[in-house]
């Protein structure tokens, strides 16, 4: 019998990955998985395939990706004017999201 393998997503899941037979089919954001989660239970049920549904992190995505993130660089390295502008950036950004 095959089936489809869907585990719910953690509050650190930003993406789902579809698999069928093994092989990568997309992956979306994890606000998709509940339209994911049915779709991959039909496509097992109605074929001989082998569906998994998995949540995943940013870094797991990585890594699934065969990709290696470099180190972040030293803040103190950067140019003072440059670190000034992101702080402000970022300071706008929380004075201003709800």
């Amino acid at each position: 019998m095959n089936r489809a393998i869907c585990p719910e997503p953690g509050p650190r899941h930003m993406f789902v990955v579809l698999l069928i037979n093994g092989k990568r089919v997309s992956f979306k954001s994890v606000d998709d998985y509940d339209k994911l989660r049915a779709a991959a239970e039909q496509l097992a049920a109605e074929h001989q395939w082998q569906v998994k549904l998995l949540p995943m992190t940013g870094r797991e995505l990585l890594g699934f990706y065969g990709i290696e993130p470099e180190e972040p660089k030293s803040m103190a390295d950067l140019d003072p004017e440059f670190r000034a502008q992101a702080v402000q950036n970022f300071v706008d950004v929380l004075r201003t999201s709800h």
